[in-house]
């Protein structure tokens, strides 16, 4: 949203000394110039389709409604090359008064090499994600996918000073990002997929104003989804806070600071599939509401990336994956079930370790013997490690006990040593249960 009043577009000197809110990468130790618009924004009472939202709006506007919740798509032929290529936009309203600035996903024009890319833009941030494949899959007994996420210091208009004039290593932010990227995602990766699969995301340009975490798992699941990798369904994320007695949806680092929720949540239009965040003590019912209002604009972005992959005419690569071996799980369930039970009588976790190690020798060597399941040591270690779930759950339901001996409601035991290292400033060594 710009302000047409010159009065308002005026330059800004601002002085930053500390890093951005959510953004660690982006510590600058300067002073910086910039003629983005003051962005000046107060509080309206309006009335909302959505209970229990917060409306937010350019000082100087008619408070106008936000659009209503839905998405359009477009597809031009201005994409780079002599002849142009095809260029898909999908503009996403989540219509919700606090947060006006549609969600614009396009593919088509940036990295066309990938097996999926996108750009995803609100207001002037904007992030970049591909999703790349190996050719052939590897002979492992696990999804090896990788997630990258990099906040570039260039994004917001910044060189570097000194000698080294490249980005860092990544910020404990960036890292935290990655596995809030992974987390939605790999569980939905039709199981037996073993092509080595990279997700990758930059910040090419930040505004200062919101947090990217929710927006980067967005258009890493967009990049994915739009990938011949056979992602099960369309994943996006939203972040939401409580001011005010009211939810807002994807707020602004200066509204965080008065926030009593910060949460982060990503999911399909079925369910929620991960949550992350911290309350300052709401009650129960309020958090389910949150989670709620959360997955409504989940479901308005998922909608719009399902029409999108129809659009494009998405296939799925599936004939490398291959089918679960008929009799395996019944085989490894007969010779190691009764043993597992046992393993799992003792408390001490070294020695499960060990033992869980030989059981998974044993099981593997005694189903090669004799041609019985030839060639199938990945298989066979995969249905190894359901089955060991499996009893795990089962031992905990019915006992009411961990592995380790803990009730449901107990904690791990933590010691604390305070002052072990007698020259430095402050130290403590904290153990958790074995840990």
């Amino acid at each position: 949203m710009r302000f047409q009043s010159a009065a308002l577009a005026t330059a800004l000197v601002v002085t930053v000394l500390h890093p951005w809110p959510g953004c660690d990468s982006f510590a600058l130790r300067r002073n910086i110039q910039t003629s983005k618009p003051a962005r000046a924004l107060f509080r309206k009472n309006t009335s909302s389709s959505t209970p229990g939202t917060t409306a937010l709006f350019a000082e100087g506007d008619d408070a106008a409604p936000a659009p209503a919740a839905g998405h359009t798509i477009t597809t031009t032929n201005d994409g780079p090359g002599v002849n142009g290529g095809t260029v898909h936009t999908l503009t996403i309203n989540l219509g919700d008064a606090s947060n006006t600035d549609p969600l614009v996903i396009q593919t088509g024009k940036i990295g066309r090499q990938a097996s999926g890319s996108v750009t995803l833009t609100r207001g002037e941030t904007i992030l970049y994600s591909t999703a790349c494949r190996d050719k052939d899959p590897r002979p492992l007994d696990f999804l090896p996918l990788s997630v990258e996420y990099q906040e570039r210091f260039s994004s917001a208009g910044i060189t570097k000073g000194g000698f080294n004039k490249r980005d860092g290593r990544p910020a404990e932010h960036e890292t935290l990002t990655c596995r809030l990227i992974d987390r939605p995602l790999r569980p939905l990766i039709m199981e037996g997929w073993r092509h080595e699969t990279q997700l990758l995301s930059w910040v090419l340009s930040y505004d200062g104003l919101i947090d990217c975490s929710a927006n980067a798992i967005t258009s890493s699941a967009a990049a994915l989804w739009l990938s011949d990798v056979p992602l099960l369904k369309p994943v996006a994320a939203a972040h939401v806070g409580y001011i005010d007695d009211q939810f807002v949806l994807n707020p602004t680092h200066k509204q965080m600071e008065r926030s009593r929720l910060d949460l982060t949540m990503a999911g399909t239009k079925d369910a929620v599939l991960m949550i992350e965040g911290a309350a300052d003590f709401l009650p129960e019912k309020l958090m389910v509401d949150a989670v709620a209002f959360g997955h409504a604009s989940i479901k308005t972005i998922t909608a719009g990336l399902e029409e999108l992959s129809e659009i494009m005419g998405i296939t799925k690569i599936t004939d490398t994956i291959e089918p679960p071996v008929e009799g395996l799980d019944d085989a490894v369930n007969d010779l190691m079930s009764a043993k597992m039970e046992e393993a799992f009588g003792t408390s001490d976790k070294s020695a499960l370790s060990a033992t869980m190690s030989a059981m998974s020798k044993l099981v593997v060597a005694e189903l090669t013997k004799e041609d019985r399941f030839p060639d199938k040591d990945n298989a066979i270690r995969a249905s190894f490690k359901k089955m060991q779930s499996r009893v795990m759950y089962e031992h905990a339901k019915a006992t009411g006990e961990r592995i380790d001996g803990r009730k449901l409601n107990q904690v791990r035991h933590i010691d604390i040593d305070s002052s072990i290292l007698p020259s430095v400033h402050g130290s403590a060594l904290f153990t958790r249960g074995e840990t």
